[in-house]
């Protein structure tokens, strides 16, 4: 029997609005994505999953899925769809792993990429990582000046706060592997301004068909910041480490409900300015290799402008 094989993949760095987009992308009867939506397959499939940082045995330890029979079949063998993909974020970062195992998948797959502003996009990681109550160092650049040294010690790519916004080498790779109409860049930016119409021009660029009522009133997912409370903190550390509860939770609640909830008990810190300007010089070379890449479209921050705050 011939196998479901996908034809797109949602990629880009984390905390750049993937898990916003797939909302908006499930919200149409012909696009299937995975459960779960980030299998990190391709980016896995030969070394396996590995990791050592807090939390990574029963998350990206527990979930990743490395044979290439395990991961197809993840997609449905019998169906109408016209687009059928994943979402992982380490396809694009572990893209030497990556590519090879796309093209002998299926040569002809899309790519939908994400990108956000890689200060904003660092300390995003950073306070999502403490609002899910792992990352155990409250201050944001002390977190940073450990990166290296997680990264030795095997922690996986969310963990690389800096090293997953340098951008210009992983898009640069996924333009010389794939012809350039089946790849498509859009921004975080994108998804804040218009989500709606961002969703329908990724839907085009799929050539799936327009929905009545496609992607509406998705709401934000995955938000980050800090607990307001410090129970809530510990609560929320607890259950991300408690298999058990979290599956409980899963099992009986919805996605956007418990989005409610997170949001409910989270304050978002806006990253202090003096921080944001000692860390976008660090950009500056990547982002004017990227804006190269991309012909000049883009948002402001593409160019090197720096946003008013």
């Amino acid at each position: 029997m011939t196998r479901t094989k996908p034809n797109f993949l949602v990629v880009g760095a984390a905390r750049s609005g993937t898990t916003g987009l797939v909302e908006g992308l499930r919200s149409h009867p012909r696009v299937f994505v995975t459960d779960p939506k980030e299998p990190h397959y391709f980016a896995l499939h030969r070394l396996g999953a590995h990791f050592t940082a807090p939390g990574d045995a029963h998350t990206i330890n527990a979930v990743a899925v490395t044979t290439e029979d395990a991961y197809l079949d993840l997609y449905p063998q019998q169906h109408d769809y016209v687009a059928l993909g994943d979402a992982s974020v380490s396809t694009m970062y572990y893209h030497e792993e990556s590519l090879p195992e796309i093209l002998r998948v299926n040569p002809d797959m899309k790519i939908v990429v994400l990108l956000r502003e890689p200060v904003d996009r660092a300390y995003s990681s950073h306070q999502y990582m403490r609002a899910r109550g792992l990352e155990p160092v409250e201050d944001f650049l002390s977190a940073l000046a450990l990166e290296e040294e997680r990264k030795s010690a095997g922690w996986h790519h969310i963990w690389h706060y800096t090293s997953m916004g340098y951008y210009a080498d992983q898009v640069e790779a996924l333009l010389t592997t794939f012809p350039r109409e089946q790849v498509g860049v859009w921004f975080f930016d994108d998804l804040n301004a218009d989500y709606e119409g961002t969703v329908g021009r990724i839907l085009r660029f799929l050539d799936v068909p327009p929905a009545t009522g496609e992607a509406a009133g998705v709401p934000r997912v995955n938000v980050s910041g800090q607990p307001r409370f410090s129970l809530a903190h510990r609560a929320i550390g607890w259950a991300t480490g408690n298999e058990r509860v979290r599956q409980f939770v899963k099992d009986r609640t919805s996605y956007r409900f418990r989005e409610r909830i997170r949001r409910s008990i989270l304050r978002s810190d806006e990253l202090p300015l003096a921080v944001r300007r000692q860390l976008q010089p660090m950009y500056a070379d990547d982002l004017a290799r990227l804006n190269k890449l991309l012909e000049g479209e883009g948002p402001a921050w593409l160019t090197g402008a720096e946003l008013p705050r």
